[in-house]
């Protein structure tokens, strides 16, 4: 990664992950139906709505015309991430570029689809926890300042440790309410970050650091070194050159140093399934999957399935989290309301019967 490209990758937005899929999907087109780049690329601007993806794609088509390669056309736009630049780059010096922009395709739709698969996982928490805020403050703002000055204009009748409780249950219901507003701000925020292709990675790595998300950040990281593992490996790459080039993309510094380890161990002289398993990359029956891959020299497709495996894992993973929500979330409400209600109806008793 040059410091060229990464300065304008921080002057310019970086392209999200669906549209680079789609992108390189319609760059594989061009390239198999045998269309100049440049020419090809200038079509796909014409069906582009939004002035800023005309404008880009103009950008590349332009720096095509100055017969500059295609990697260096993508970084001086510094809109897409050094990977794929990169990939493009050893596409294109391997002269199989049609083959890497088809597994960038199919790499960055997998990307896409784990940004929505958070996007929809925050959002359901985000509208259980407005209405949580909704009931709550019905509760505070609304119904125990009726009780409170009923109590007070009883005077004498109300005990002292009835008005403490009447106290604490106020107290109780406003705790409540600033810690699920706090949660609402902190969810919608996620949700804000996740939208643009930058927050979303930023996302990642701190899920990565977190440590109620941190395994799952684990598993969408493996998932990812395996699929760019596969992709490198189709590429015409070797083991040892794509370890090289994984780690600065992988999210989760456990991985990370599993992946550097791993190299270490391919340089002593270890085969790539030894040099995983000793690193413990994955479990012991996919290192042996590793292992029978590579001597079939099917290495590029057994990584490749073990990506759809990890994906399916963490989706899974994803999705029992999100059925976890509701009934905590009701469970929480429930005892919040229950409490603001006892500290209501235990004093009211007490009037009541000393009444009767």
């Amino acid at each position: 990664m040059s410091k060229g490209t990464s300065e304008k990758q921080k002057k310019n937005q970086l392209v999200s992950s669906g549209d680079i899929s789609l992108f390189c999907s319609q760059v594989v087109l061009i390239l198999k139906s045998a269309i100049p780049l440049q020419e090809g690329i200038g079509a796909i601007g014409e069906n582009i709505e939004t002035d800023s993806g005309k404008k880009l794609i103009r950008r590349i088509a332009e720096e095509l015309g100055q017969n500059r390669s295609f990697q260096d056309a993508l970084s001086e736009t510094g809109a897409f991430p050094d990977y794929m630049v990169n990939m493009v780059g050893i596409g294109e010096k391997a002269g199989r570029l049609d083959s890497v922009m088809d597994s960038l395709s199919h790499y960055y739709a997998q990307e896409d689809q784990l940004r929505h698969r958070v996007h929809g996982a925050v959002v359901y928490p985000l509208i259980l926890v407005l209405m949580m805020a909704a009931v709550i403050s019905i509760m505070v703002m609304k119904a125990l300042p009726v009780f409170h000055d009923v109590f007070l204009e009883m005077g004498g009748e109300i005990s002292a440790a009835s008005m403490a409780m009447i106290g604490a249950g106020t107290t109780i219901g406003w705790a409540a309410l600033v810690i699920v507003l706090i949660l609402a701000v902190l969810l919608a925020a996620v949700l804000l970050l996740n939208r643009t292709e930058a927050g979303s990675q930023g996302l990642l790595r701190f899920a990565a650091r977190f440590g109620p998300t941190r395994r799952l950040s684990e598993k969408v990281a493996s998932a990812r070194f395996a699929s760019l593992m596969s992709m490198t490996l189709a590429s015409g790459y070797d083991t040892d050159e794509a370890l090289k080039m994984i780690p600065s993309v992988i999210p989760s510094e456990t991985v990370s140093r599993k992946i550097q380890q791993t190299r270490r161990n391919v340089e002593a002289g270890n085969s790539f399934a030894k040099a995983l398993d000793a690193a413990q990359m994955f479990p012991g029956i996919y290192s042996s999957m590793i292992r029978l891959g590579a001597e079939a020299g099917r290495l590029d497709a057994v990584m490749k399935r073990l990506a759809e495996i990890y994906t399916d894992d963490a989706e899974n993973s994803i999705n029992r989290a999100v059925a976890i929500i509701e009934p905590v979330m009701v469970a929480l409400l429930s005892v919040v309301i229950g409490a603001i209600l006892l500290a209501v109806m235990l004093p009211l008793m007490g009037v009541l019967s000393s009444i009767g």
